[in-house]
């Protein structure tokens, strides 16, 4: 056994004994169904590992245009996140801003290339080994109905990190990303969006560990304005069935 798995079971009999002590109930179905979100999103992790430069070639011929911003790199795909909460709900999680213009190398954070349909379907991240011309961090988007797959390339060439997110006529209902370089220490960050009346009513947020059979559960009401635009969460983390009832109100960052 090696330092890092001696680690990982120990963190493994450290939280299942603080959840014990904690009266902590894991759903044991539920946490099935997210090993097997997860088993799917390493199946396409594997189906996609030696098509890199297959991916690079094809998406170069669709982009029509490009955008470039700035910060939001602790966030996935920065400004363009799928998520519509997570970086309301956790403070250091920025989505930069988009540049006017494109700016010289090093003083931008992502590059956005779109298709002919205003679709987005290549995301370069910019990290410590990029160069001009190479090495940097790529996410691929593949699209097939309402379904958007995103496949994302470290910058040596290896996939790191699978999401899937589903669509119902336009609108948000499900985002998955697991961080699976392998199957065994693979993880699943999951969110899960409704709708009253067309307009987003209530999310709820599960982060997994299946390798130490836990998982974290958020739920949060949602408040809306007129144009759509989120104003206030109410809710928190989940202790057997139960959220807490934390508030926040997003209404002076918006409109100040």
């Amino acid at each position: 056994m090696d330092n890092f798995e001696r680690m990982l079971n120990e963190l493994q009999q450290s939280a299942m004994e603080q959840m014990k002590n904690s009266n902590i109930q894991i759903d044991k179905n539920k946490l099935n169904s997210f090993k097997d979100i997860i088993s799917e999103l390493v199946s396409i992790r594997n189906e996609f590992a030696s098509k890199l430069s297959q991916l690079q070639n094809s998406k170069e011929r669709e982009i029509v245009t490009f955008e470039y911003s700035k910060g939001g790199e602790t966030l996935h795909r920065g400004y363009y996140c799928p998520s519509l909460v997570l970086d309301l709900i956790v403070g250091n999680f920025k989505r930069g801003k988009l540049l006017k213009r494109k700016p010289d190398f090093g003083k931008y954070s992502y590059e956005y290339g779109f298709d002919a349909d205003n679709r987005l379907i290549r995301v370069k991240g910019v990290n410590e080994f990029t160069t001009p011309v190479s090495r940097f961090d790529e996410e691929f988007l593949i699209y097939s109905d309402d379904i958007v797959l995103g496949v994302e390339f470290n910058n040596m060439g290896h996939i790191d990190v699978v999401s899937k997110c589903t669509y119902d006529k336009g609108k948000i209902v499900k985002y998955e990303r697991s961080v699976c370089g392998t199957q065994e220490y693979a993880n699943l960050y999951y969110e899960e969006y409704f709708y009253e009346n067309n307009m987003l009513s209530e999310v709820s947020i599960f982060d997994v560990t299946p390798r130490i059979e836990i998982y974290e559960e958020q739920k949060y009401k949602v408040e809306i304005d007129e144009d759509s635009k989120i104003v206030k969460l109410i809710g928190g983390f989940m202790t057997n069935g139960v959220a807490e009832k934390d508030v926040l109100d997003f209404y002076e960052v918006i409109y100040k």
